[in-house]
């Protein structure tokens, strides 16, 4: 089952549970600035540059997070054998995910000020891991695992909502702008 977000005509990011049980537990705000965080986070092996980037190298480096759980994500879009395997492949223990979550948020909301400095226009990222650790720990209770995706739309301005997974429906789990708080209920 999927995280909820009430604007599936939009949704780009996805959370799901092995688990035909819907969670309870949604994004107040939109859940898109995680994946724009662990987008730029990935990208950090790749020379990137960018506030994001800097947050997430500075997570590595200063606080010794690792940030692995986070960073186990993958397109919804499957085009091939290759494609399929690889999305198949990231779905991990959902209390591993929920304590990475809690340690960066943790770490970005301790007061910083060179994270603070990054994170201006980005202050929506913190609560959203909440939420997300709040949700793998709701799966972890049911010995579900979670896997994390997205769908850009591929030349679309918004994605559909995939078809139906075998762990459940894709209800979806966000929409809009990643700085945005609002959109999801």
């Amino acid at each position: 089952m999927t995280a909820s977000s009430g604007d599936e005509a939009r949704q780009r990011f996805f959370v799901e549970f092995e688990t035909a049980e819907p969670c309870p537990i949604v994004f107040t705000g939109d859940g898109e600035i995680i994946l724009f965080f662990v987008s730029w986070a990935f990208s950090v092996r790749y020379g990137a540059d960018h506030e994001l980037a800097e947050v997430a190298k500075r997570l590595d480096g200063t606080y010794e997070i690792v940030l692995e759980p986070l960073l186990r994500y993958a397109d919804r879009d499957v085009s091939d054998d290759a494609d399929r395997q690889e999305l198949e492949r990231v779905w991990q223990d959902a209390a591993a995910l929920a304590d990475c979550c809690r340690q960066v948020a943790a770490a970005l909301d301790g007061g910083d000020e060179r994270l603070d400095e990054l994170l201006d226009g980005y202050e929506a990222l913190a609560p959203r891991l909440l939420e997300l650790a709040a949700m793998c720990d709701w799966a972890a209770q049911r010995s579900a695992r979670v896997r994390l995706s997205f769908d850009m739309g591929h030349d679309q301005p918004t994605a559909a909502p995939p078809p139906p997974h075998e762990h459940g429906a894709h209800p979806g789990s966000g929409s809009g702008d990643p700085r945005s708080v609002g959109g999801l209920r």
